[in-house]
């Protein structure tokens, strides 16, 4: 037995040899195959067979299995006496013995001495849309539906929506009209908020900077629920100018009718502010219009705008003149850096 005898035993062992070594396995088993090759093979695999494997075999099971496939060869051997030209043969008893523990060793062989093949899953890809502070965008999904994204807002979704989901996760504000699809459920998760829906349009807002989260129904019907609660136990179905809000603190719910001059106005670049507070004020100016503003003085925790005001296509001066001649502060703008300066 030489070498290259040994390394097809053990690729067929392994499964990843060639049709030809197979046949070349075959023939070398059945005509060139000797005692003293089969006891060197025995050896050999069962050095190479773990101990764990070694301690599992039944070896009571394998020894009456051995002696009665003895005694089978021995008969069958004698009944038939057919002479054959004298070659080098290998003994049928030790060929089947051979053959029997070659199946009940190589089992350990096998699985331990190739390393497991990686099943590859695909990944989806992920596709991602963002807008700066002081941008807004539209987006034409591939299912038909579209999707308006207020300043510094972010969708993210698989290259496969549409085909067999229509999953996107939001992070800021956006404006969703849905197409309708019953069998393809629209689905929109937030940090606090998931939204389900088969065809509708609806707000959600949900900044990180902010208290609250919103989703606001402008038609069809949606499921709303925490992002902690499964949909099929939906806290709140909205119908049309329902709004829910959420306290991120508390997980309170407050269901409401809404004004969609204002929820909605930031879609058509107007401004809307009723009875918030300055601070409030403060990040959706810096968002709508990309800037940073300092606020000089005490107590703006406490001032609140009072009333409802919309500003439609206003630039940042006047929007900052009208608040400030009407809650008492004074501002200074120079490029991107504005100074508030409370008087009271």
């Amino acid at each position: 037995m030489n070498l290259e005898d040994k390394n097809v035993l053990y690729h067929f062992l392994k499964d990843d040899c060639s049709e030809e070594e197979r046949n070349q396995l075959h023939t070398w088993l059945v005509n060139d195959l000797d005692e003293n090759d089969t006891n060197e093979l025995l050896k050999s695999i069962w050095d190479k067979t773990p101990d764990e494997s070694k301690e599992t075999l039944d070896k009571e099971s394998i020894l009456k299995g051995v002696k009665a496939a003895i005694q089978a060869e021995e008969v069958k051997a004698e009944s038939k006496k057919i002479s054959v030209p004298p070659r080098r043969k290998a003994n049928p008893s030790v060929l089947v013995v051979f053959s029997i523990l070659l199946l009940t060793l190589a089992g350990g062989f096998f699985f331990t001495d190739r390393a497991p093949v990686a099943v590859k899953t695909p990944v989806a890809r992920q596709i991602t849309k963002t807008t700066s502070k002081g941008q807004r965008s539209s987006i034409l999904l591939r299912d038909g539906s579209k999707v308006t994204l207020n300043s510094e807002s972010t969708i993210t979704y698989d290259d496969s929506f549409g085909l067999n989901n229509r999953r996107i996760q939001l992070d800021g504000e956006a404006f969703f009209e849905v197409t309708k699809n019953k069998n393809l459920p629209f689905t929109v998760t937030s940090t606090h908020l998931v939204t389900r829906a088969l065809g509708t349009s609806f707000n959600v807002r949900d900044y990180e900077d902010e208290e609250n989260a919103s989703i606001a129904l402008a038609t069809g019907e949606v499921k709303v629920n925490r992002t902690d609660v499964s949909l099929k136990d939906a806290k709140v179905i909205l119908s049309p100018n329902e709004q829910i809000t959420v306290d991120k603190t508390s997980k309170e719910w407050l269901k409401t009718i809404f004004n969609p001059d204002y929820v909605l106005s930031w879609k058509e670049n107007n401004l809307y502010f009723n009875d918030m507070y300055l601070s409030d004020i403060i990040k959706t100016l810096e968002r709508w219009y990309n800037v940073n503003i300092t606020v000089v003085g005490k107590g703006v925790e406490k001032l609140k705008y009072e009333g409802t005001g919309k500003f439609e296509r206003q630039s940042l001066e006047n929007i900052l003149g009208s608040l400030g001649y009407t809650m008492g502060f004074e501002s200074s703008v120079n490029e991107k850096q504005i100074i508030i300066h409370l008087t009271n």
